[in-house]
C-alpha cells in the first residue's frame, strides 16, 4: 500500500517545488504581457472620456484576462497545495496548462480586434477550457495514478474536484461572452444553471464525503 513516505521525494530532490516556482514565474509573465498590449490610440486628445470611446473593447479584454489568469493561479496553487510528490504525469499536465496561459496575452488581442465578428470569441473560450482540463488532469494524475494527494480525500471528492476544474473556467468565461452580449438570453440561462448545479454539487459532496480536496 502507498503511505506518505512512499511519495516524498528523494533527499536533495526538489522537483516539486522547482515546478512550483517555474510555474509562478510564467502566470506572472503572462499576466505582465496584458498590459504590454495596450496601447494608446493615434491622435488621442488627452481626453478619458475619447479614451474609452476607443478602447473600450481592449480595456474590457484585459480586464477580463487579467481576473482568468488571476483565477488559474489561484487554482494551480490549490491543485498543488496537497500534493506530496512529483510525477512526469503531473509535469505533463502542468506544462500542457502554462502553454495556455502564456497564450491568453495573444487571445486577448483575438477579442478585441474583432470583438463582434470572426471567431476570436471561441478561440479564447477554447483556450480557457483547455486550461482548465489541463488542471484538472493534472490533479486527476496525483490523486488517482500515482495517489499523492494528502490527507487523503474521499474518490467522490476527488472525481468532483476534477470535474470542478475542468468546467468551471469554460463555463464562467462563456457565461461573462453571454451577458455581454445580445440575443443570447436563453444561452446565458443554460450556462449560469450549468455553474450553479456544479458549485451545488461540489459542496453536496463536500458535506457529504468529508470536505473538499
Amino acid at each position: 500500500m502507498t503511505t506518505t513516505a512512499d511519495l516524498s521525494p528523494a533527499k536533495g530532490d526538489h522537483s516539486l517545488e522547482r515546478l512550483l516556482l517555474f510555474s509562478d514565474g510564467v502566470f506572472a509573465i503572462a499576466i505582465t504581457l496584458l498590459a504590454i498590449e495596450l496601447h494608446v490610440p493615434e491622435g488621442w486628445n488627452g481626453q478619458w472620456a475619447s479614451l474609452w470611446a476607443e478602447r473600450w473593447p481592449m480595456f474590457t479584454a484585459f480586464a477580463l484576462s487579467f481576473a482568468i489568469i488571476g483565477v488559474f493561479w489561484n487554482t494551480h496553487r490549490r491543485v498543488f497545495a496537497r500534493m506530496v510528490g512529483f510525477s512526469n504525469g503531473v509535469m505533463i499536465f502542468n506544462m500542457l496548462a502554462l502553454a495556455g496561459v502564456v497564450l491568453m496575452p495573444f487571445a486577448t488581442t483575438l477579442l478585441y480586434e474583432q470583438p463582434r465578428d470572426g471567431e476570436g470569441a471561441w478561440i479564447y473560450l477554447s483556450l480557457v477550457a483547455l486550461v482548465g482540463v489541463m488542471h484538472a488532469g493534472a490533479y486527476g494524475w496525483a490523486a488517482f495514478v500515482t495517489d499523492a494527494i494528502r490527507p487523503r480525500p474521499h474518490w467522490a471528492v476527488r472525481a468532483t474536484v476534477i470535474v470542478t476544474h475542468a468546467l468551471m473556467p469554460g463555463l464562467a468565461c462563456a457565461l461573462s461572452f453571454f451577458l455581454m452580449a445580445r440575443g443570447v438570453g436563453l444561452l446565458a440561462a443554460a450556462t449560469a444553471l450549468a455553474l450553479g448545479l456544479l458549485i451545488a454539487g461540489r459542496v453536496w459532496v463536500g458535506r457529504c464525503f468529508g470536505g473538499a480536496a
